[in-house]
């Protein structure tokens, strides 16, 4: 779009300005994606779509107003206007509404492979059939691959606004992902496995296929265990599935509105030692990177938790001014039709000392978790969570038998500080990532 956006976006702020805004931003957005789905080897689904659209926000007598629209053309743009002026009659008046002004860098973190649109459909689909193999490979008692997939695509965007504010980034994504069934003796189990990241030659047919087949596998002929405390190992994926589900709680909104457990605990330690969080947008190659944020804000490395101690929460603009501190570049939009909110960028438990064979070998009786169910019941506010969750058991440091039909209870604010040690194998699951980490003297209901 280019020089296009410039005169789009020069148009639209004047008539935004004419019409009685005091401030206003035009955010574009376009997008490309790809999808090919096989079964059996032979592609069941194939989908492409590409999709742009043009959000604008304006501010009038201290209230925001938003529209957007997937026509771009100059009549268009006058209904957006209009509209964006009248939707801000309709909401409430803050004083902390405001729009950020250049800043003096921006940081070029790598996050564009452009070698990603040149392979061939051949090459892609040649990629979930190897994935396929892989799975199927992996042990004899994986009967079958419901599917396998590749997808990628390009996410292109335009930000302008009143201040002077004038932006442009482009990032990509790819990935792999495979279902696969394990049976024995009349009993199936399901498995998941992924691989994504921003370059097609660090896809990993190999990973995403086994990780499915490990996964299908290791849960046939599983019991129950009576009920007790006892020591926690979490996979890497539950890890990070864990710590994303406490990742709003380090939202500078939600912790003024007293809504996070977090709450008014700032450099007071909240973790064991052994944890630090961070978010970190600036990270080469990953999927979570950028220049800047949904706002126009540079994004930052910023660390929440070091060594158990509470460092810094996440603010995009608005949050910030009502706290009295500057944006952390984590003003997150989901596309053009919806309004910045505070959210993360690449955000992580960081890797630890010991590696997964050390920490499971120091737990005398305890369950490696590799799967849990009922995240999204967990109370941000209490910190009060229960998990459905399976695994396998470990006796005398070492992995023994499949275990399901598990309850995990507790809160948020003791388990962090239950920590007992964190691995070296810190790996990103999307924008998100953790390594193995060990709980200690967790509740656990059986049978």
């Amino acid at each position: 779009m280019g020089q296009s956006f410039l005169e789009f976006a020069k148009t639209g702020l004047y008539k935004a300005k004419q019409n009685g805004a005091e401030h206003a931003e035009l955010f574009v957005v376009k997008s490309r994606s790809f999808e090919v789905e096989l079964k059996n080897h032979r592609i069941d689904d194939m989908k492409q779509a590409e999709s742009s659209g043009v959000g604008l926000r304006v501010i009038k007598d201290g209230r925001a107003g938003f529209s957007f629209s997937s026509d771009f053309r100059a009549t268009a743009l006058d209904k957006m206007v209009t509209q964006a002026i009248t939707n801000s009659h309709y909401s409430d008046k803050d004083e902390a509404l405001c729009f950020p002004t250049p800043a003096n860098r921006y940081p070029q973190p790598v996050f564009y492979d452009g070698t990603v649109k040149k392979i061939s459909l051949d090459e892609k689909l040649e990629l979930a059939r190897e994935t396929t193999r892989y799975a199927e490979q992996f042990d004899t008692r994986v009967k079958q691959v419901e599917r396998s997939c590749y997808e990628d695509g390009e996410v292109e965007m335009w930000l302008a606004n009143s201040n002077g504010v004038c932006l442009h980034q482009l990032g990509n994504y790819c990935g792999l992902a495979c279902l696969a069934l394990g049976e024995q003796n009349g009993e199936q189990q399901s498995g998941y496995g992924m691989d994504s990241g921003i370059r097609y030659t660090g896809l990993s047919a190999k990973t995403a296929g086994e990780m499915a087949a490990r996964r299908a596998v290791q849960m046939l002929g599983a019991a129950q265990i009576g009920s007790g405390k006892m020591d926690l190992v979490l996979d890497p994926m539950i890890a990070a599935q864990i710590m994303g589900i406490i990742s709003s709680c380090f939202s500078g909104e939600a912790v003024r509105k007293k809504k996070s457990f977090l709450a008014d605990k700032l450099g007071t330690c909240v973790a064991s030692t052994e944890l630090t969080v961070i978010d970190d947008g600036t990270l080469e190659y990953h999927m979570g990177s950028a220049s800047f944020d949904g706002e126009g804000v540079p994004v930052e490395r910023t660390v929440l938790i070091e060594n158990g101690v509470l460092k810094q929460y996440l603010y995009d603009t608005v949050s910030a001014v009502k706290a009295g501190t500057v944006s952390t570049g984590n003003g997150m939009r989901s596309g053009y039709k919806g309004t910045p909110h505070i959210g993360t960028t690449n955000y992580y438990a960081a890797a630890g000392n010991l590696s997964p064979a050390q920490l499971i070998a120091e737990v005398g009786y305890g369950v490696y978790i590799t799967d849990i169910m009922g995240a999204h019941t967990a109370n941000a506010v209490s910190g009060d969570f229960s998990f459905g969750a399976s695994g396998i058991l470990i006796e005398h440091g070492q992995l023994t038998r499949p275990v399901r039909g598990i309850t995990i209870a507790g809160n948020f604010q003791e388990l962090l500080k239950q920590i007992s040690g964190v691995g070296n194998n810190l790996t990103f699951f999307g924008s998100q990532g953790a390594p193995t980490i060990r709980i200690a003297d967790i509740a656990v209901s059986g049978k």
